[in-house]
C-alpha cells in the first residue's frame, strides 16, 4: 500500500482517480490548492504524487517542481492531454496517462512509478514508515491523545478518528493549518519520549476510507530526536 497525494486544482478528476486507487489498496489524499499540496508534501508522508495537468497553469506546474526539489526521487505521475506535454518539460515525471481516464491506465502508471522507486539503490530522502506509537498533541488550545499512523523524518500523521473533539475545537484546529506552534510528545519506546515542535500541515476528515487524520511537518529536529527516529526506521527495515 502506498500513500498517494492527488492534486487537482479544478477538481475535475481527483475523485475518480481516488476511487480507482483506493480500489487496489492505496491510501489517498486530495489537495485542491497549491498551498495545501505543498503543505502535505512537506510532511514527507506521501509516496507518490498524481497531478492533473489537463489544464496547465503556473500553480499546477509549481506543485510538480516543488515535489521534485523537496523530495529528490519522489515519483510524480501526470494526467495530461495530447499536445500539452511539451509544457511539462520542467517537471520530472515518473509516468503519465491521458484522458479519457481508464482504470487500467491509472493503475499501471502508478504501479510502474512505485516499482521503479523501490528499485532505486538510493531511496528518496524523507521516506516514511507505517508505525503505531502513542502520541500527545497540543495545538490551538486543543489537547488530544492518540497514536501515529505514518512517520517520516519530516512529519507525522496522527489518527484522530476517536478523538472527542467538539465542533469548535475542530474548527480551531483547522484554523491553525499552515501555522507553527503544534507540540507533539511521541513515545518512541518504553520510558523514551521526544518532544517535537511542528507546523500543522493538514486536518482531514476522510484521509482514508474513514476517520480523521492530522498531519504535522516538523521544525528542525534536535540530535536526540533524529537518532530516535532513525532507530525506528532501522527496526522497520
Amino acid at each position: 500500500m502506498a500513500n498517494v497525494l492527488i492534486t487537482d486544482l479544478f477538481e475535475e478528476s481527483a475523485y475518480l482517480v481516488r476511487s480507482l486507487l483506493r480500489g487496489v489498496g492505496h491510501a489517498v489524499s486530495i489537495a485542491v490548492t497549491r498551498e495545501d499540496a505543498e503543505a502535505k508534501l512537506s510532511t514527507g508522508l506521501f509516496d507518490l504524487l498524481v497531478m492533473d495537468y489537463g489544464t496547465v497553469v503556473d500553480d499546477n506546474l509549481a506543485v510538480g517542481r516543488f515535489a521534485n526539489e523537496m523530495l529528490p526521487g519522489f515519483p510524480v505521475v501526470a494526467l495530461t492531454r495530447q499536445g500539452y506535454e511539451r509544457r511539462l518539460e520542467g517537471v520530472q515525471l515518473a509516468g503519465k496517462f491521458h484522458r479519457p481516464i481508464r482504470g487500467r491506465d491509472v493503475k499501471d502508471a502508478v504501479q510502474t512509478a512505485l516499482t521503479n522507486m523501490f528499485r532505486q539503490s538510493a531511496r528518496r530522502t524523507g521516506q516514511r514508515v507505517h508505525v503505531e506509537l502513542p502520541v500527545e498533541l497540543e495545538v490551538a488550545g486543543v489537547s488530544l491523545k492518540s497514536r501515529t499512523i505514518d512517520l517520516s523524518q519530516r512529519g507525522v500523521a496522527i489518527d484522530a478518528t476517536d478523538a472527542k473533539l467538539e465542533p469548535e475545537q475542530l474548527e480551531a484546529l483547522e484554523n491553525e493549518v499552515g501555522k507553527t506552534g503544534a507540540r507533539a510528545s511521541l513515545i518512541v519506546e518504553e520510558g523514551k519520549i521526544i518532544q517535537l515542535t511542528a507546523r500543522l500541515a493538514f486536518v482531514e476528515r476522510h484521509r482514508s476510507l474513514s476517520g480523521r487524520t492530522i498531519g504535522l511537518a516538523f521544525e528542525a529536529l534536535d540530535e536526540e530526536s533524529e537518532v530516535a527516529l532513525s532507530n525506528l526506521y532501522a527496526q522497520a527495515a
